[in-house]
Parts: structure tokens; C-alpha cells; sequence
């Protein structure tokens, strides 16, 4: 098994390959937990080098599903470090709300949603401060993923118990269905959202949004990868927008583009205009596949 960490050029040609036959690019991912990733599918089948590896993967079109299953790890939860949900539900949420007119709609994109928890906990958040039927006539939500078996999985918005676990008993009660197994979140909630397949680092970004959900996703990512993402989520955002991180994230590469209003809790306003270089990190050939008037919210 090949234990190295740094650049190798088997692995490169694998992610090329990759790129090229799928669709996927992992290029911009950091090389050490990906090989890493790579290497327990790789053990899985008992395959010792990335070279055999290519060639299982030219044999056996399915296996790629079983690879992006193993790269793509949906560790998401209902109200994650729920301190910094309590300061976003008590600080940022009434500011965007008082920075609009009564009727103007409100956009929030959850950018890496993973199986849903994060875009429920959002929408439950809202919904408790603008009311249900406010909520219902002023509120869309983008929810995006590269991962399309996650995706369905937040389409169903369907969890076990030990899933809403950390969800406070007076809103499960008030937002979620109990069956035997599972609860079920509320449907007439679930027509503000549209999911869909979405590539932070190639495809258009959303635009005139207000809140930026994206938690426990730049971690992944090399340094050049994260700053051309963060200047598609500038780009996303009205002037008076927020973009909400993960605990373990910040903004560290020096960039002024964002300005931090509560480093604690990760939350951070739109700072300088975009730079002309800055503007040619985005490709915009490519077409934003969510906005696109096609795709509609699907039930289960």
C-alpha cells in the first residue's frame, strides 16, 4: 500500500481520470486525507497500489459510486454546536430581517448540506422568528451537495430518533412528523427549498443571497481551492449577507473580501469589492444548475 501523503503522480492520474470520466474534480481537495480516503476503498478490495486501482476503476464503472461514498463523508447533525446557532438565531437572523422590506423574499443557500440536518435548522430558526406563514410567503432556501446519494437522503427529510436527538422537544414536536421509525419534518415547509447538485469550485454560484450557510466544507480543501470559493460565496451575497462557517474554519489567507463580525462564532459580512483578478476565478460559462428555472423540488 502506498502510505505516502505528498504529491504522487499515479494518484494524480487517478484524479484525472477521475475528472475526465465522472465529472468529479478532487483536484482542489488536500492530497493527505484524500489519499488517505482513497486508501481505505483501496484496502476494501485489496488492492495495493493506485495504478491497479485505475485499472479496477476502467473495469467496473460502478465503483466509482462506492469511491465517492467514501470520499464524500456527510458527518452533518440538527443544531451543531448549538452556541453558534443560539448567536446566529439571536444576532444575525433579526438583521437580516430588518434590513429587508415587509415583503421582499429572503435567500439562504446551504452550500455543502450534506443528508439536511443544517437546512432544517436553519428553516426551524427562521420560522421561529418570522412566524410559519411569514416564513412560508418570504423565505427561499438553495440547498446544494456534490453528493447526489446525500442529496436524496435530505430530499426525504426523514431521520431516526437518535437523529433528532438534539433537537429541543417543543420544536420536534412542532416541525416533525413521528412514525414508528422515523420523523418526518414538515411538509408544507419543505416547498421553500430547492436541492440540487451543485460544485462549489466549478459551477456559478448562487446570487443575491442573504445568508451563507456553509459548515465543515473548506477543511477539505487546499489553501488556492478555499480562496476561489470564497470568492464565488462574496459574489453570492447581497452587500448586507452574511456567510455562516464551520467551528473549525476561518478565513486565513490574508483576503479582505469578507470582514469578521463574530469570529467566535464564525459569521463574517461582505468586506472589499472583488479585485478583476478576484472576478477571473469565476467561470461564468458555466451555468448555476440549481437557479436553472428546470429544477424543481422533488418529494419522496
Amino acid at each position: 500500500m502506498d502510505n505516502k501523503l505528498d504529491k504522487n503522480p499515479d494518484f494524480e492520474v487517478l484524479l484525472n481520470y477521475l475528472k475526465q470520466s465522472s465529472g468529479y474534480d478532487f483536484t482542489g481537495y488536500k492530497r493527505g486525507s484524500l489519499m488517505r480516503r482513497f486508501q481505505h476503498r483501496m484496502r476494501q478490495l485489496a488492492i495495493e497500489n493506485y495504478q491497479n486501482y485505475l485499472q479496477y476503476l476502467q473495469a467496473h464503472s460502478e465503483e466509482c459510486a462506492f469511491l465517492f461514498n467514501t470520499i464524500l463523508i456527510n458527518c452533518s447533525e440538527f443544531f451543531r454546536n448549538s452556541d453558534y446557532w443560539d448567536y446566529l438565531a439571536n444576532n444575525i437572523i433579526p438583521q437580516i430581517i430588518i434590513s429587508k422590506q415587509p415583503n421582499e423574499k429572503i435567500r439562504v443557500w446551504s452550500a455543502g448540506c450534506a443528508t439536511g440536518q443544517e437546512v432544517y435548522t436553519i428553516i426551524m430558526l427562521l420560522a421561529e422568528v418570522l412566524g410559519i406563514e411569514q416564513y412560508l410567503q418570504r423565505v427561499q432556501i438553495f440547498a446544494t451537495d456534490i453528493d447526489e446519494d446525500a442529496l436524496k437522503q435530505a430530499r426525504k427529510a426523514s431521520y431516526s430518533h437518535h437523529e433528532v436527538a438534539s433537537i429541543h422537544n417543543k420544536l420536534l414536536s412542532k416541525y416533525f412528523e413521528q412514525t414508528e421509525e422515523h420523523y418526518i419534518f414538515c411538509s408544507k415547509l419543505l416547498r421553500t427549498i430547492v436541492f440540487g447538485h451543485h460544485d462549489l469550485v466549478r459551477d456559478a454560484p448562487m446570487s443575491k443571497i442573504d445568508l451563507l450557510v456553509c459548515r465543515n466544507v473548506l477543511i477539505y480543501l487546499k489553501a488556492e481551492t478555499i480562496a476561489t470559493v470564497l470568492v464565488r460565496f462574496h459574489f453570492a451575497l447581497r452587500d448586507r449577507g452574511f456567510l455562516f462557517l464551520g467551528k473549525a474554519e476561518g478565513l486565513t489567507n490574508g483576503s479582505k473580501i469578507f470582514i469578521p463580525i463574530s469570529l467566535k462564532y464564525r459569521i463574517f459580512a461582505k468586506g472589499e469589492d472583488l479585485t478583476l483578478q478576484d472576478y477571473l476565478r469565476i467561470k461564468p460559462q458555466i451555468r448555476n444548475p440549481v437557479e436553472n428555472n428546470s429544477l424543481k423540488f422533488q418529494p419522496s
